[in-house]
């Protein structure tokens, strides 16, 4: 015989869910409008990520009626935490860095159709499709997994060659055809 399930929820936990979804999103809208964040996405969700985990600490530690805490109750929060980041990074890196997305949205900001080569020229606020090869190069420069010698973009010896067989394996064994 199956016994009665608790499905209430723990201070700690509503708390880790209020701010997952909605504490987060607030606080991702907030960071991109600070100045010293602009244009950088990957500190503007930092930021916001860690403001939500203190707003959890804070919220645990000082609201009345919090209890004692459970460890399994705080493991639980942290997951359901790292999730709601989880799916949030995943819209922010699409609306942030969706090419695809930008190259809808700059169609929309024309108010008319263009040809390819118009659609390329206004990419970015003008920027131009160029950019993405731009921004990418100077990506895997600052990570160190290709340098720039003489005009040329080399493979790192040690990080480039291992990042590229384990892109190349992982293609392999998950059966991709097409990447990039």
């Amino acid at each position: 015989m199956i016994e009665r399930v608790d499905f209430s929820l723990t201070p700690t936990v509503m708390y880790a869910l209020f701010l997952g979804g909605v504490g987060l999103p607030l606080f991702l809208a907030g960071t991109a409008h600070i100045p010293r964040l602009s244009n950088r996405n990957a500190y503007q969700f930092l930021a916001a990520f860690i403001l939500t985990i203190a707003a959890w600490i804070a919220l645990v530690a000082i609201v009345p009626g919090s209890r004692g805490i459970d460890l399994l109750e705080v493991v639980t929060a942290l997951m359901i935490l790292g999730s709601a980041s989880l799916v949030y990074l995943e819209l922010w890196a699409v609306l942030s860095r969706g090419y695809t997305l930008g190259l809808v949205v700059t169609l929309h900001r024309a108010g008319r159709p263009l040809r390819e080569d118009e659609l390329a020229a206004l990419y970015r606020g003008g920027a131009g499709l160029s950019w993405i090869m731009r921004h990418r190069v100077t990506g895997l420069v600052k990570g160190g997994v290709v340098t720039i010698e003489g005009g040329e973009v080399v493979l790192g010896a040690r990080l480039g060659t291992f990042v590229a067989a384990l892109c190349k394996y992982s293609i392999l064994v998950l059966g991709l055809r097409k990447t990039g």
